[in-house]
């Protein structure tokens, strides 16, 4: 799916136009190209309806504090990475609210060296009348697959005036990151929402610039630096917490660089994106075995988002970043594998 955060920069009546229609587009296979941050858009959107879920949930007795483990976006999760990478703050210590709802940010982990991250959130209806403010898109019946992981959650959408989007955004010239935030239904209840979302920076992030998770209202707006530029109004702001660095392995030439959580690769810049010249990713264990990323040929995407962005949006190099859906253990990594060519890779 082409997320609304994928334009931070546009401004005006085009800029709300556009927006307005991004919302309404349906789901797209991960693989699809991500475009950069600063893309200017030329060609006119045609809009498609978005089929939306109801808003009331069945009541779960899991402990809250789950909600820390990233069930939904984890697949086969392992507790030492997330006891030891990943942030949760003290309770109300991650917390803002206004008059109807109150976000709260129950974990963070991040990884800079890849530029991928997860966060976990818990939204409180005050007002306690059952309004959610957002909806779920329905999962389209050609991404029902087992080996599509984001094509099994519910994502958040917001397609009125009113309703909430979440972002994460940093500081300085206002960055905003691409990302897609997922509703756990088994957790959630008709006033409290338990959410989940996996977010890239732009190519433009410099490494330890704070990181805010933010929720932002359609159909108000609000300017920045001279003006020129606008986003939908943030109406709930909670800085992130600072993360614990994780370890990860590149190849030779920095080119590639791998996480328990992230996959970012960059080369030299072509006439195609190099996210859409990227056919198969597998990661080669050195038992000789390979956990598949993605594989466009048996549609197979172990990823929870994707990203690239390149010279057309003004960076240095062409690059592609996965957030990864499975964990493993880097020391039992040999290589990565794209489009059947092997990249050794050493901590």
């Amino acid at each position: 799916m082409i997320n609304h955060n994928d334009f931070p920069k546009m401004t005006g009546e085009f800029d709300r136009c556009v927006r307005q229609t991004l919302d309404s587009l349906p789901k797209q296979p991960p693989h699809a190209r991500r475009f950069p941050l600063r893309r200017t858009i030329s060609a006119a959107l045609a809009a498609a309806t978005v089929c939306i879920g109801g808003t009331a949930f069945a009541a779960s007795d899991l402990p809250q504090a789950i909600g820390r483990h990233f069930t939904l976006l984890l697949n086969g999760t392992d507790e030492q990475l997330l006891n030891n990478y990943t942030v949760t703050p003290e309770p109300g210590a991650a917390t803002d609210e206004n008059d109807k709802y109150r976000m709260t940010v129950e974990s963070v982990l991040y990884d800079e060296s890849a530029g991928v991250g997860l966060v976990s959130l818990h939204l409180q209806n005050k007002t306690g009348d059952g309004v959610m403010p957002f909806e779920t898109s329905e999962v389209m019946a050609k991404y029902q697959n087992p080996d599509i992981v984001w094509g099994q959650l519910s994502e958040c959408v917001n397609v009125k005036d009113g309703q909430y989007i979440f972002s994460v955004v940093y500081d300085g010239d206002f960055g905003f990151c691409g990302g897609r935030f997922y509703l756990d239904e088994s957790r959630s209840t008709d006033n409290d929402y338990y959410i989940e979302g996996a977010f890239i920076p732009s190519g433009d992030y410099t490494l330890g610039t704070p990181l805010h998770l933010v929720a932002q209202e359609q159909g108000k707006w609000q300017t920045w630096g001279d003006g020129s530029s606008s986003t939908a109004l943030i109406v709930l702001d909670v800085p992130l917490p600072e993360f614990e660095r994780m370890p990860y392995y590149q190849t030779a030439d920095g080119a590639i660089t791998l996480s328990q959580i992230g996959l970012r690769i960059s080369a030299q810049q072509a006439d195609e994106v190099l996210i859409d010249r990227i056919e198969r990713i597998a990661v080669k264990m050195k038992d000789g075995t390979e956990q598949i990323v993605l594989d466009n040929a048996s549609e197979t995407y172990q990823t929870l988002y994707a990203m690239g962005f390149g010279a057309d949006s003004g960076y240095d190099a062409d690059t592609a970043a996965y957030v990864l859906a499975q964990t493993f253990d880097l020391a039992d990594v040999q290589a990565v594998v794209l489009n059947g060519t092997e990249y050794p890779l050493s901590a």
